[in-house]
């Protein structure tokens, strides 16, 4: 980075694993997008898988050999009304309402510079997440996302490809009060900081070739992390197997949560959580000035879903 406004950064989604690119609305041009404000390039890494080869008789190593072409990269925003819709559908391949089994959607990264004496953009292609995040901060002004993706190939240019990107407006970054956690119906209150976390999202299929031959379904697991002050045992009810508890059962009931993500009033998406059981309970600064929260971790089961205007 050679200063403030030197880099870019976009996406575009893939027809197939490699493939054209989409162009949803059909007039003949590419469909590009940023991933919102405030972005941050995680991580973008790319591992040659290099195997070293000694002969008898020498010391040390005498080559190395390539293998496969193995791609990291990871990016954070805030929610955007304006294109976190396109990020939803890149995350859950079943037209980004939630997953189904076969391929994984797949699409491609611009990532450039302009730099002192030119320019240099990585075309990051077959790119597929892993890990998906949404994370609320009572601290924090917005709400953010992350993914964590993996890519099959990349290429490089001296100048800027995409020229028309789709990006976010004035008025439709999600703030932190466009948060809402429901557990059982009822709406968490003082809530301090939320994640909702899957990972294990897809993976690669690989054959005899150094690059991917296709991007398919892992088996996601989805994890929600709710930390409030506390305000009543709820949450310790539901940690000793259900509503009414009073100590730890043989047996836990699930029950059903909502993360909502809204701005203006207007919601942006709506994440249904099935089947919610406390897998970890704490209590935190019991003694202090500070308020004592109730950490607690929940497995979410029952395949999460996804509802966007």
């Amino acid at each position: 980075m050679t200063g403030a406004g030197s880099a870019s950064l976009a996406f575009a989604l893939e027809q197939s694993f490699l493939g054209d690119l989409r162009d949803e609305d059909s007039d003949g041009n590419t469909d590009y997008y940023k991933f919102g404000r405030n972005p941050q390039l995680d991580e973008l890494d790319l591992d040659r898988q290099l195997e070293r080869l000694v002969e008898d008789g020498v010391v040390e190593s005498v080559d190395s050999i390539a293998g496969k072409v193995d791609g990291a990269v990871g990016v954070t925003a805030v929610v955007s009304k304006d294109t976190f819709g396109e990020v939803l559908d890149w995350v859950f391949n079943d037209g980004g309402t939630a997953f189904t089994d076969g391929l994984a959607q797949t699409g491609r990264i611009f990532a450039g510079v302009d730099y002192i004496g030119g320019t240099c953009e990585r075309e990051l292609e077959g790119v597929t997440p892993v890990d998906f995040e949404i994370a609320y901060d009572d601290e924090n002004n917005t709400v953010t996302y992350s993914v964590s993706f993996l890519y099959a190939d990349e290429s490089n240019d001296s100048t800027i490809d995409p020229t028309s990107i789709t990006g976010p407006t004035d008025g439709n970054d999600v703030p932190f009060h466009g948060f809402s956690l429901d557990i059982d119906g009822t709406t968490v209150s003082k809530l301090s900081t939320t994640t909702l976390s899957i990972s294990n999202i897809s993976r690669y299929q690989w054959g005899a070739s150094e690059i991917a031959e296709e991007a398919v379904m892992a088996r996601p697991e989805s994890t929600l992390d709710a930390t409030a002050i506390f305000s009543g045992p709820s949450r310790l009810e539901l940690a000793y197997g259900g509503s009414g508890s009073s100590s730890p059962q043989a047996s836990m009931s699930s029950v059903t949560g909502t993360v909502t993500l809204s701005v203006g009033g207007s919601d942006v998406a709506t994440f249904s959580l099935p089947k919610l059981k406390p897998a970890t309970y704490s209590w935190s600064d019991l003694i202090g000035e500070a308020d004592l929260t109730d950490p607690t971790t929940f497995h979410v089961n029952g395949g999460v879903s996804v509802s966007t205007p």
